[in-house]
């Protein structure tokens, strides 16, 4: 296997710590109105994602990502599980927050600020059903766009979820992000658009998506 082959498989534990500095500006990237109003631009996003991505059963867990690689570069990443398990992960990454305080990586404040703006984001998010593959990123670097990795790492998912005995792979996307068009040509359609009037008026928030393929 040559240096320039292109690699798709689990995220290794050799390869944790490498791409650690790199996870949380593709997360900001899928959503950035949305992680910028939640977590703010003081860096709580970044210490949020550090932690998760090396803590099993949390939002942003490495062991639930998926990645393209070539080389040692990371070219792109799905992350994904099955639909219960956002509603366990997320209260896992909240359990976080008292050891990043500890380790004065982050607030009393800026946590009590996400609580309540992740709190009035909720209600753009439909409920996630126990029977689906819930795809809660899929990201690439700037540079690596335009090569199909998103659509090997969506294609791989939706093997992966059917295999599994998943009803439908579903996913959230603001209605504004080109993303949206790609998915649909992969075949997923729009299911529900949720709209915030008080988001939308004094942060700029468009509708949210919540999209679907049958497997």
């Amino acid at each position: 296997m040559t240096a320039n082959t292109l690699q798709l498989a689990p995220v290794g534990a050799d390869q944790v710590a490498r791409f650690a500095p790199l996870i949380p500006g593709l997360i900001r990237a899928t959503g950035p109105v949305s992680y910028d109003y939640q977590f703010g631009v003081d860096g709580l996003l970044e210490q949020a994602v550090a932690a998760s991505w090396t803590t099993p059963d949390t939002l942003f867990c490495a062991a639930c990502t998926t990645a393209v690689t070539q080389g040692d570069e990371l070219l792109g990443i799905e992350l994904g599980f099955a639909g219960p398990n956002f509603y366990v992960f997320k209260t896992n990454l909240a359990a976080l927050a008292p050891e990043l305080m500890a380790q004065g990586k982050a607030s009393y404040e800026q946590f009590a600020g996400l609580a309540a703006r992740a709190e009035t984001a909720s209600y753009l998010n439909a409920h996630v059903p126990d029977d689906v593959y819930y795809l809660h990123a899929l990201s690439t670097p700037p540079q690596h766009r335009g090569k199909g990795v998103g659509r090997d790492l969506l294609k791989a998912a939706i093997m992966r979820a059917k295999a599994a005995g998943y009803r439908e792979l579903q996913l959230d996307v603001l209605a504004d992000n080109p993303a949206v068009g790609f998915y649909q040509a992969m075949g997923l359609r729009i299911l529900a658009e949720l709209r915030s009037p008080e988001l939308s008026r004094d942060h700029g928030f468009p509708s949210e998506y919540r999209m679907a393929v049958t497997l």
